[in-house]
């Protein structure tokens, strides 16, 4: 049973299902949003994230079945409390009840045309749960986004197939997809974030940290995608000149590079939290028999260690999860090569 993934586990480990309405969601995510809020409203966060699981594993099971025997990663992760309470009081989400990324499911493909196609065959499938956006409104590989991030996003509705996960109807779980291009770029933003203390991520990095990763976005896109980025004005010489400037001011090539891999030798089956604490020691990785189990070591620590990183990932294997979550490794060596290769 210890060894066995989410899918697998299925009922018996514990789902939690809402117990709160989505009326009184909203209001606590309203409270939340304007600083008003009390313990209750985090309780009832917590208790409204906790319901995610079960979609998660859901989601999870349809997608293992239909990557297997293929190269695609697939992983997933539960939120962050302070990611949602900082994406409401930043404006970046502006109802806890509709927020549509809690629930997260992350697919890393070969190439932009295996993405496609695989993407397309989901928008077919015969499972109830509802697509709640247009094809192309998350398409930030047509539209890729200022900051340089390339990927699609699609949300979805869940609706069960049994009486007994009709509980769970409603909630919103948002897919993922990136190329292995992509997903290094995406990866190593947030490594650097970290290891830099900036938001390039959330659009709010140093000056030099936001334009770097836009260049490397750029040449990213060219060079092994046969596309253009955020920045498709440029020429070929000028990334490379700007990108040796701020390199030689910045060093976030450098920083990246010396960071080092984390978590080799851990088994990752199961549900696992990683846990990243303030002072940027090494990664600590804790296996988990049951969701339950796992969801309250997680409110455990958020509640006892506030400022520590800590989240609820799974994959479909060991290695997958460390590719697919690959910042909390602090692995960016796919990304650095890409890149030198690039230039």
């Amino acid at each position: 049973m210890y060894e066995r993934s989410w899918l697998q586990l299925g009922d018996v480990m514990g789902w939690i299902a809402p117990s709160d309405s989505k009326k009184a969601v909203k209001k606590a995510g309203e409270r939340i949003r304007h600083g008003e809020d009390a313990d209750g409203d985090l309780n009832i966060l917590n208790r409204w994230r906790a319901a995610h699981g079960y979609i998660i594993n859901t989601f999870q099971a349809n997608l293992r079945q239909r990557t297997r025997g293929t190269n695609i990663q697939v992983g997933q992760r539960l939120k962050r409390a302070n990611t949602i309470i900082d994406k409401l009081r930043q404006g970046r989400a502006l109802d806890l009840s509709s927020m549509h990324d809690i629930a997260g499911m992350r697919l890393v493909f070969s190439d932009i045309p295996s993405l496609n196609e695989f993407r397309a065959s989901f928008h077919l499938s015969r499972a109830k749960h509802e697509m709640i956006n247009a094809v192309p409104k998350y398409d930030y590989i047509a539209a890729p986004k200022e900051s340089g991030y390339r990927g699609i996003h699609d949300v979805y509705k869940y609706k069960a197939g049994t009486l007994a996960g009709a509980q769970w109807n409603g909630l919103l779980i948002e897919l993922q997809y990136r190329t292995i291009v992509q997903h290094a770029w995406a990866t190593a933003v947030e490594l650097s974030d970290v290891l830099t203390a900036n938001r390039v991520k959330f659009s709010q990095g140093e000056k030099d940290h936001t334009r770097f990763f836009q260049i490397c976005s750029e040449l990213l896109a060219r060079k092994y995608e046969n596309s253009v980025s955020c920045l498709p004005d440029m020429s070929h010489r000028e990334l490379v000149d700007e990108w040796s400037f701020l390199e030689g001011r910045s060093h976030i090539f450098r920083t990246l590079g010396e960071a080092g891999q984390q978590g080799a030798d851990h088994d990752l089956k199961g549900f696992i939290l990683l846990v990243v604490p303030e002072n940027g020691s090494d990664l600590r990785v804790e296996r988990h028999r049951s969701y339950r189990s796992a969801w309250h070591e997680l409110l455990k620590i958020e509640r006892e260690q506030p400022t520590w990183d800590v989240v609820l990932v799974g994959g479909s294997e060991g290695e997958s999860l460390k590719s697919t979550f690959r910042n909390y490794f602090r692995n960016a060596t796919e990304f650095i090569q890409l890149v030198e290769s690039a230039l």
